[in-house]
C-alpha cells in the first residue's frame, strides 16, 4: 500500500484538551496507538489490559483506552493503545472503519466511504 502520515489530534474523555500529532496509517493494524505519555498527559486512563501479537507473531500485554480521535474534522471515540514511548503513533483499521474512511494507496491519502457496506 505505501506508508503515508496524517495529521490527527487525541483528546481527553471530555474532549477539553487536544494533542495534535502525525500518525502512520497503518491498515495492518487493528487498533490505533499512542506513546503512553501523551495519553495520560491528557489523564486518559486505560479501560483493560489486552493480549495482541506483534506482526513478528510475538504476544505482547497492553494497555487499552477509549478517547477521543480527530482526523478531517471528524470526531469519535475510538480504542487507543498505550504504546511504548519510542514509537510513532499509529492509525488503524478500526478508526478508518468508525471514521468512514478509506485508502487510497496510490494517492497515499484517504477518501471518504462512497458505499457503507451495511
Amino acid at each position: 500500500m505505501g506508508v503515508f502520515t496524517v495529521q490527527i489530534s487525541i483528546a481527553d474523555t471530555q474532549r477539553k484538551e487536544w494533542v495534535d500529532l502525525f500518525a502512520t496509517v497503518d491498515t495492518g493494524t487493528f487498533m490505533s496507538a499512542v506513546p503512553s505519555s501523551i495519553l495520560k498527559s491528557l489523564g486518559v486512563t486505560p479501560i483493560l489490559n489486552q493480549t495482541g501479537q506483534l506482526a513478528d507473531g510475538t504476544e505482547k500485554n497492553v494497555d487499552v483506552a477509549y478517547t477521543w480521535l480527530r482526523l478531517n474534522q471528524r470526531e469519535i471515540m475510538t480504542h487507543i493503545i498505550f504504546n511504548e514511548e519510542y514509537t510513532s503513533p499509529l492509525l488503524g483499521s478500526l478508526a478508518l472503519e468508525e471514521l468512514l474512511l478509506t485508502v487510497d494507496p496510490s494517492g497515499k491519502r484517504l477518501i471518504p466511504l462512497t458505499h457503507i457496506p451495511f
